[in-house]
């Protein structure tokens, strides 16, 4: 709920943020801290990662503020900072998934104690899903190497078909799956596209 004091004088105290006063400044970021707050946990899941939205968010602002035209309500300016940096902090929580994907591929389940075990359990549920999408044969490959363990040669053999059949399904296995991560993942970044307002 917005201040009804502040909104009266809002024109007024952008003016003053935009020559450098720092008390409206604190003025714009009590009124609009909390929101920034909700809609970042909300699309990042995190506390500590939406207290870091706020406060990059409000950096931002302050380090632009000369060039804050005080005739234009500042929120839309909060919106466009703040999306930007969760739609960033989103690609880059995807680059990781995508390695953790690469790492449950030519790991075991044995091997996979890791430190960030409880990402490689959430971005398993996606994985498990993506390998279902394979064609058949390429899912078979795909399995035997990862699953089982298995070596091209012995993958070969076992199914008898080349060497080359096996690198060959094997990597576009791989992008596939990688494909099918990254896509799932990219829904959640475009979704941050659809904030319009803070409230």
């Amino acid at each position: 709920m917005l201040n009804t004091n502040y909104q009266e004088n809002e024109n007024a105290i952008i003016d003053q943020l935009a020559h450098g006063n720092e008390q409206a400044f604190s003025k714009v970021f009590k009124e609009y801290s909390p929101q920034v707050y909700y809609i970042a946990l909300k699309y990042l899941k995190s506390e500590d990662l939406a207290n870091d939205v706020v406060q990059d968010t409000f950096l931002k602002l302050w380090n632009y503020r000369a060039h804050i035209d005080s005739k234009q309500p500042i929120k839309p300016l909060i919106v466009t900072f703040a999306k930007r940096i969760i739609l960033n902090m989103i690609r880059d929580e995807k680059r990781k998934i995508i390695k953790h994907v690469e790492l449950l591929a030519t790991s075991s389940p044995a091997t996979n104690k890791t430190e960030e075990q409880v990402i490689f359990n959430e971005t398993n549920k996606v994985y498990q899903e993506a390998i279902k999408s394979l064609p058949e044969k390429r899912k078979e490959i795909f399995l035997l190497k990862t699953v089982h363990g298995l070596s091209n040669e012995e993958v070969a053999e076992k199914l008898e078909i080349s060497i080359n059949t096996v690198k060959s399904q094997y990597t576009k296995g791989l992008k596939s799956v990688q494909d099918f991560v990254s896509k799932y993942y990219s829904v959640i970044a475009l979704s941050v596209y659809a904030i319009d307002k803070l409230s």
